[in-house]
């Protein structure tokens, strides 16, 4: 379990988060695990890959190639399906499928600024992202983005 405010690991039988102090009730977050994000990623990014690929089919695969870094048309719609669904529902239809859902630390709704601002990493940065993320911030199974933008992803 994770305190709702400060999203401090803490063990089941408190009753106040010894971080930040917060009272601890039973309807705490449970986090996404990395599957489960990564299949929603997966089933985003063909549903996405389908559309962009069907309207751009002649240019859809050519554009810069740099480490780490991925800045073709694909990403831009990425990022933009991301921002939009993820910052009105907190879901985009990969995450919905798996029952999942963006949220800020305290298991609330985002809104469109640190929905775009996550989704930056897992569209333009995604490898960095990912690396940093599992190296750094694994007890909240959290991608560097997820980290900067204070959200987290939990299961409904």
């Amino acid at each position: 379990m994770y305190c709702k405010r400060c999203g401090k690991e803490i063990a089941e039988d408190v009753e106040y988060c010894p971080g930040c102090g917060a009272g601890i009730n039973v309807n705490e977050l449970e986090l996404a695990s990395t599957g489960e994000r990564l299949l929603a990623y997966i089933r985003d990014s063909v549903l996405v890959g389908f559309v962009v690929g069907a309207v751009f089919w002649p240019g859809y695969f050519i554009g810069p190639h740099i480490p780490f870094v991925d800045v073709g048309f694909r990403n831009l719609a990425m990022f933009l399906y991301w921002t939009y669904t993820e910052g009105t529902t907190g879901q985009s239809l990969g995450k919905k499928i798996m029952k999942i859902k963006v949220t800020d630390l305290q298991g609330e709704p985002i809104d469109m600024s640190r929905s775009a601002y996550q989704a930056i990493g897992k569209a333009f940065l995604l490898p960095l992202d990912v690396i940093v993320g599992l190296l750094m911030y694994q007890d909240k199974e959290q991608r560097l983005f997820n980290h900067l933008s204070e959200t987290i992803v939990v299961r409904e």
